[in-house]
């Protein structure tokens, strides 16, 4: 697990967090409210584990924030406020054994959630390739038409025969959003305030979206540090931004990235 270990004194920081990454954890660690805040803005979580008092505050002025189950630690318990994010407050001295357990049941509880679904526009992309295959326990992998529809997608195509059996492989690159993870938004919902995220216009009706602000909302992003990427942004409102001259303002846009050129053909591991 991806952890964030807060407490002020040096020494329990540090050996716990040691105990932890021979645990199998991925531990950051901060000595103070602002230093927790900062990473928490700098990347996500699995889990937050906080010292309550700490020198410039209580924990309560970040774990507000945090999307993430956080564990709580304090002499005084009672002190701590309830938050929809603390799942549990632990007693000083807290036992290492009592907190690795917890960790243990966050990480077999992660495991077993179902997988995050796609993001929207690389779920069409799914979905449309799906489309050319309408029944495929009856498909030929060396059916012309069909290879003709998937490479009408864009991408890289190519059928392989590891160990004899034909595979068909699609690979598609999306240079709008480097991270298949990242958050993906529409234009009219709100937008993250904090790391990095997208803003997909695939089927938004260009008349209806007053795309000078969704621009202006981009420059404000980027001004507070946080990246953003337009996602299938149509040609009318690419014309539109360029007639303004606020083409300089575009964030990074794409819809499906360029073939691979063939002298990196061979580097695409066939596995």
């Amino acid at each position: 697990m991806r952890c964030l270990l807060v407490d002020d004194e040096p020494g329990i920081r540090e050996g716990l967090a040691m105990l932890m990454r021979r645990k199998g954890h991925e531990v950051c660690t901060a000595g103070d409210c602002a230093a927790a805040t900062a990473r928490l803005a700098e990347r996500d979580f699995d889990c937050v584990i906080t010292d309550w008092r700490l020198p410039d505050g209580t924990a309560a002025c970040f774990v507000g924030a945090c999307a993430c189950p956080v564990i709580a630690i304090s002499g005084h318990p009672e002190e701590v406020l309830a938050g929809a994010a603390i799942q549990h407050v632990l007693q000083k001295p807290v036992a290492p054994a009592r907190l690795f357990e917890l960790l243990a049941t966050a990480t077999a509880r992660a495991a077993a959630s179902p997988p995050a679904a796609l993001p929207r526009d690389v779920q069409d992309v799914v979905d449309r390739a799906l489309a050319c295959l309408p029944d495929p326990g009856a498909v030929e992998l060396h059916d012309e038409a069909v290879l003709d529809r998937l490479a009408g997608l864009g991408g890289d195509l190519r059928v392989l025969a590891p160990g004899g059996r034909a595979l068909l492989e699609l690979r598609l690159c999306r240079d709008g959003r480097p991270d298949a993870g990242m958050p993906v938004v529409a234009p009219g919902e709100p937008w993250p305030a904090r790391g990095e995220f997208a803003v997909d216009f695939h089927d938004v009706d260009p008349a209806a979206v007053d795309f000078g602000s969704c621009l202006d909302r981009a420059v404000d992003c980027r001004d507070r540090g946080v990246r953003v990427h337009f996602l299938n942004v149509p040609d009318s409102l690419l014309s539109q931004a360029s007639c303004q001259g606020r083409a300089h303002d575009m964030p990074m846009r794409d819809a499906v990235g360029p073939r691979l050129p063939a002298v990196l053909q061979d580097l695409w591991s066939a596995s």
